[in-house]
């Protein structure tokens, strides 16, 4: 199908004529004849229709001119991307490898239409010569997690719902009585965690109220491999991905040297002990904070990344014509760029051959230069001209070794990634991910027009503020210059120093305070750092979040239950008080809470009729309003020692105020 071209400009004849006619009103105000057969009109009408032609013939810029002159501001259309697919390995006996190298490759994977697929493993993987017998959870309670680890897709608790302190994850692998740790468990052991969003319940406990919530830290996770009299060796970690379970990655762990097999309880009194390594994780203290507790769809030992990408060798590719310019074609694309290695020799074949750099232009290529141009898109490769890049000697044989893959079509399910060895078999338990074809010119043409758009470099505190935003996905984005954060006294006089607040967007339908996670820092923290000017020193902080409870009692219009009000009435005030628009260091009047109570409706039908009183816990500060005798609105006393009256509440400008999915509505005249 082909294309719409882009519209640059819009306008038409008529539109042209009009425009024109509007201006000589305007610059000639004795000109009052606009007939077809007034002479300037004539005119006026010939150079719209010239204007026309020439607008329709821009409008017709080809796809390759808009790709040439967007490389000149630096946007090139994206290569394809190769998928990219966990692959665990199980040993199948003791004859399994202990190594599983670098660039192992899958078997066939059958496409259709006669395309085939096949993926490389990304790095060595060392292997646990035993396989995971059982994933059970010991604390809070036992659970046996086995049979959902194995299925990948509705998920489970490892540390149960609430990831209390001293919680345990255990993972048995098979033994034998006598087997050694050190004969089973490599050096490093490589674990892969996938992770999946926890559903908060709306009866789930809540912190207590207080000035303001902090963002909760996540406790450590410590490993462990289970001696003799059930005494532990604890684990090193040497790498962590998934920040203690927050997100998918890799957990590398040193393997166990003391760890002896352990005898289990027999099924029946008349079978055979069976033996097994126990491992396990524990929480640390003080336990995970309310709603944070990990829950996994997949936990996985002797896991490693396959990349949907093949090592290719063209030899010969093909025999140089010692002509200008040469352009060969690989047999296989896309390419990866910088994978090519180009060699060329003579005609005998023992000569030495010359090794080809990549580049990517001439420009500064000398005609001695060994030099080569790659289109990984198309897979060609393209020679320079004899002044800028050398040209191969007409007669030398040219080869190829490199990495091909990608495109959509390497988005394969789970279970087809299969690999088959003596002693060890893999698959993958997930879908591979990731795999995506060349940006076609439509595409290209949007993104250039939102990258030309967007702001690229952080200089102001808006810019700041914009870029976390918009590419750092966050829910809100405070910056403030002049403060560091070990000199709060000095807030707006420490010159270079930003310290920018983040906020992430709303967390399980408000139901959990917007805290970014560590990871969400960590990324904005990093994306800032490559557009800050050089001198300026960064800081990225989680906003204070201020909770706000209102205790209200109002008196329902007839026909609505109290079940509808207090959900109703909740909800309209937690989507105005947790709104992104509602930004950092506002005024929270009580007139404002009142009034968003009045403004529930129901099929737009007010749902309250009027309001008896309002309390609203905002930190630690109260503000509390009811009706008077002359039907306004008077604020009272904060407490018996404290009789004096506050109407309104200003947060700091790194605070954000965050409504409480419990408030308190008591509801009479409503319906039964």
């Amino acid at each position: 199908m082909s294309l719409v071209p882009p519209i640059l400009d819009d306008r038409r004849f008529d539109d042209l004529k009009t425009e024109a006619i509007e201006r000589i009103r305007l610059a000639c105000p004795e000109w009052t004849d606009f007939n077809p057969s007034d002479p300037g009109m004539t005119l006026v009408e010939l150079f719209a229709w010239f204007t026309d032609l020439t607008l329709y013939r821009m409008n017709k810029v080809p796809d390759k001119l808009h790709g040439e002159l967007l490389s000149l501001v630096g946007i090139q259309p994206e290569a394809a991307k190769p998928a990219v697919a966990l692959v665990e390995f199980n040993p199948a006996d003791k004859s399994c490898p202990t190594i599983i190298p670098a660039g192992t490759p899958s078997s066939a994977i059958d496409l259709g239409g006669g395309a085939v697929a096949r993926f490389q493993t990304e790095r060595d993987l060392h292997m646990v010569r035993s396989r995971l017998e059982a994933v059970t959870r010991e604390l809070p309670d036992k659970a046996d997690l086995t049979e959902l680890n194995k299925a990948a897709d509705r998920g489970f608790d490892p540390f149960g719902p609430k990831g209390a302190e001293q919680s345990e994850l255990r993972l048995r692998f098979s033994a034998k009585a006598g087997d050694q740790a050190g004969q089973i468990f490599p050096d490093i052991m490589t674990l892969h965690v996938s992770v999946i969003t926890r559903l908060v319940d709306d009866d789930f406990p809540l912190p207590e109220l207080q000035a303001s919530l902090q963002r909760p830290q996540v406790p450590p996770l410590l490993w462990s491999a289970r001696m003799e009299n059930d005494v532990w060796e604890a684990l090193e970690i040497i790498d962590d991905e998934t920040s203690r379970f927050s997100r998918d990655g890799f957990i590398r762990i040193a393997g166990p040297r003391r760890a002896v097999p352990i005898a289990l309880s027999p099924v029946k009194p008349s079978s055979e002990n069976k033996y097994a390594f126990e491992l396990r994780c524990r929480v640390g203290r003080p336990g995970f904070a309310f709603g944070c507790a990990p829950r996994l769809r997949h936990l996985a030992v002797n896991a490693v990344n396959a990349i949907a990408r093949t090592l290719e060798t063209d030899n010969p590719l093909a025999t140089s014509t010692g002509l200008q310019g040469q352009t060969l074609q690989l047999r296989n694309k896309p390419v990866k760029p910088g994978s090519v290695k180009l060699g060329t020799r003579g005609p005998d074949e023992n000569g030495k051959a010359d090794s080809w750099i990549e580049v990517d232009n001439f420009s500064a290529s000398s005609s001695t230069d060994l030099h080569f141009m790659l289109d990984a898109a198309n897979g060609q490769i393209r020679f320079g001209d004899g002044l800028y890049g050398k040209i191969p000697d007409a007669g030398r044989r040219i080869s190829a070794t490199y990495l091909a893959g990608g495109g959509v079509q390497g988005n394969v399910s789970a279970q087809k990634i299969r690999y088959d060895f003596p002693g060890v078999s893999g698959v993958n338990p997930l879908p591979a991910v990731g795999g995506s074809d060349t940006e076609q010119a439509t595409r290209l043409r949007q993104r250039a027009a939102a990258r030309l758009r967007s702001r690229d470099r952080a200089v102001t505190a808006a810019d700041f503020e914009d870029i976390a935003l918009n590419i750092g996905k966050m829910g809100r984005a405070k910056a403030i210059s002049g403060l560091h954060p070990d000199f709060p006294d000095l807030c707006g006089r420490m010159p270079g120093v930003v310290t920018v607040f983040i906020v992430s967007r709303s967390r399980q339908e408000g139901k959990l305070p917007p805290w970014p996670t560590d990871t969400e820092i960590d990324d904005v923290k990093n994306l800032l750092d490559s557009r800050r000017v050089i001198g300026c020193e960064l800081f990225v902080q989680a906003a204070r979040i201020v909770p706000v409870k209102l205790t209200v009692a109002v008196t329902a219009n007839p026909g609505f239950s109290v079940d509808v009000v207090q959900r109703e009435v909740g909800k309209t005030l937690n989507d105005w008080l947790n709104s992104d628009e509602r930004g950092f260091g506002i005024n929270l009047s009580g007139g404002d809470l009142w009034s968003r109570v009045l403004q529930t409706t129901v099929m737009e039908t007010p749902v309250v009729k009027e309001i008896e009183s309002l309390v609203a816990f905002i930190g630690d500060q109260v503000i509390s309003l009811e009706e008077s005798t002359a039907g306004k609105i008077q604020a009272l006393g904060r407490c018996p020692d404290d009789p004096s009256p506050i109407l309104n509440v200003r947060l700091q400008r790194h605070e954000i105020p965050w409504g409480v999915p419990n408030h308190t509505i008591m509801v009479t005249g409503a319906a039964q």
